[in-house]
């Protein structure tokens, strides 16, 4: 069956090998550094690696927040188990096993020197899973990072190597399928065309807003622009942030725009072309996208303003950092494009006109806070609190504040307040790296092993970032990926378990099910065991889900057994609960 499989597919490949050379074109010449002769060479082998798939939930590129998404997301008609093989030869390079990020993985290392990555899955191939059963019940670990010799696990294109499923930060069923070249660089299987895949539908602009900028006091201050009238009355200087998604025929998601590029008067001042983008690129997304935008609308906006700290700038050209600066009050087009990478282009164009006294009180006589240089590591000394902002986390140049929100910060009614509640920065300056902070506190004996630092949410809530505290000097110290508000506080509440099925049950289903959540410090670690036995026990992170399969639990079928669950938090609060079953 496998061998008509690829015999038929490759005949496809064949048919269609003249159209592949006209369409990459588009793609192929906005690019720099890709050999797509290679590529294509590599990726014209793979054969499809689902048995069957109803379009795509994601596509490479897709802008994720922190990070591009670099793979195909091959819908599964909201089911799991659909069978999944080797997209070509070579040999299982790794497996891996995670509540987070591609749940359960495989990855195949090919002889070209490409991997292709199975993620998401709902399980292994028989001869994977057992070989992954021994290794966890030798360790007594669920969770699993496997990596293996060229000469132990080989595969064949076409040979069955595990199922479709929704593990992991997956947000339905699918297959996420992702090939790195022989540098770990993922690529864009859609240039070249992998899969004959093919779009004849133009992106959606589903939004263009204009950015207000000035050079202030050695930053850059921006500022909203109403976009109202037939011509857009703007300030002297500006950018735009764009909004734009690629559709498909057949697929409803919200797929990735190729190239977005922007024009004054017909000429060109910013584009950015994606290409195959490195891992250690993917966090710069938070630069090309406007960050404001994002926290005020929840959507994505790509900005043609440049910051200085943006390693994307390999792939974007832009006049005068991406800003529009007019010399005049004449009337002006701007016109915007954005391109799949199939070509397909969705364009808009409106009319401008720079009005300064319309903005006249735009921008503020004086900077509140200190100044931030983004190449050079920043010290801030506040009167109960130091605030140290690392070389490379900003993107740009900013000014850094902190306040006191409040002098005692009491926020559980359990616990005593500690220290005061602090706002440090602005929450709309995004940061490329964690910054440290140590704040003053006052934590009683009682509560020193239990304490931390913890993110103040809207309506009170909390998140912790963890910390250490040196009760020498009464201080706390913590890192955290973003700005925001904070206080010292101490999590003394024990994890909770919740059994999905009564005392006693008789259980016909092939699983059992248990809900474990913390509140505040996080779990640790979790054990569960049957019969005073440990069995295996996947976690689903997005639901707080443990579901044992009671099959590969290694227990007797039609008698009573014992489930005994423990889970610990991140500062050492432990609960345990039994419940009985019979199966």
């Amino acid at each position: 069956m496998a061998d008509s499989r690829i015999i038929i597919r490759k005949a496809v490949q064949l048919i269609f090998c003249t159209a592949f050379l006209l369409l990459c074109g588009v793609a192929r010449s906005q690019d720099k550094g890709v050999d797509y002769d290679r590529q294509k060479e590599v990726t014209g082998r793979f054969i499809v690696p689902i048995e069957t798939y109803n379009g795509f939930a994601g596509t490479y590129g897709e802008l994720r927040g922190n990070h591009f998404h670099c793979g195909l997301d091959m819908r599964t008609s909201g089911v799991v188990g659909r069978k999944i093989y080797a997209a070509d030869d070579g040999y299982v390079s790794r497996i891996t096993i995670s509540p987070w990020g591609y749940g359960n993985m495989i990855e195949v290392t090919h002889p070209s020197g490409y991997r292709t990555i199975y993620g998401h899955l709902l399980g292994f191939a028989p001869k994977y899973k057992k070989l992954v059963a021994e290794k966890q019940y030798a360790e007594e670990s669920w969770g699993q990072y496997l990596d293996f010799p060229s000469d132990s696990l080989p595969v064949k294109r076409g040979d069955l190597i595990a199922y479709s499923g929704n593990t992991g930060s997956s947000g339905g069923p699918h297959l996420h399928f992702e090939v790195l070249d022989e540098n770990g660089v993922p690529v864009n299987l859609q240039i070249t065309r992998i899969f004959n895949l093919k779009d004849n539908e133009s992106p959606v602009l589903r939004d263009i807003r204009i950015v207000g900028c000035t050079p202030f006091y050695g930053t850059l201050y921006t500022f909203p622009v109403k976009t109202e009238g037939d011509t857009v009355r703007v300030p002297k200087s500006f950018y735009l942030a764009v909004d734009s998604y690629d559709v498909m025929a057949g697929t409803p998601g919200k797929l990735a725009v190729y190239k977005y590029e922007t024009f004054l008067d017909g000429e060109s001042f910013f584009s950015f072309t994606e290409g195959n983008i490195p891992y250690s690129d993917g966090r710069y997304i938070a630069s090309l996208l406007d960050h404001p935008l994002r926290r005020a609308t929840g959507r994505y906006f790509v900005k043609t303003q440049i910051d200085p700290n943006n390693t994307l700038i390999d792939r974007i050209t832009a006049e005068n950092g991406g800003i529009v600066t007019l010399g005049d009050t004449l009337v002006h087009k701007i016109k915007v494009e954005a391109t799949d990478v199939y070509g397909n282009r969705a364009v808009k164009e409106f009319s401008i006109l720079r009005c300064d006294s319309l903005f006249s009180g735009s921008v503020p006589f004086a900077p509140e806070g200190e100044f931030a240089a983004w190449d050079k590591e920043s010290k801030f000394f506040f009167d109960g609190l130091s605030v140290t902002v690392p070389e490379g986390a900003l993107y740009r140049n900013a000014f850094i504040s902190a306040r006191k929100v409040n002098d005692s910060y009491a926020p559980q009614k359990n616990v005593p307040a500690m220290s005061a509640l602090w706002s440090v920065g602005d929450e709309n300056i995004p940061l490329h790296k964690s910054f440290t902070m140590t704040i003053k506190c006052n934590i009683p004996s009682m509560y020193l092993s239990k304490a931390v630092a913890a993110r103040v949410g809207r309506g009170g809530s909390l998140s912790s970032i963890g910390g250490t505290v040196n009760a020498l000097t009464g201080e706390m110290t913590a890192t955290a990926g973003s700005f925001g508000t904070f206080c010292v506080t101490a999590d003394v509440t024990s994890p909770e378990i919740s059994f999905k099925f009564k005392e006693g049950a008789v259980i016909k289903a092939p699983s059992i099910k248990i809900e474990i959540k913390d509140r505040l410090s996080g779990i640790r670690e979790f054990r569960c065991e049957i019969d005073g036995h440990w069995v295996v026990a996947p976690l689903d992170g997005k639901t707080a889900t443990v579901e044992i399969p009671l099959a590969d639990a290694r227990i007797a079928k039609g008698r009573k057994h014992r489930l005994k669950v423990t889970v610990e938090d991140n500062v050492g609060n432990k609960a345990s609960e039994y419940r009985n079953f019979t199966w």
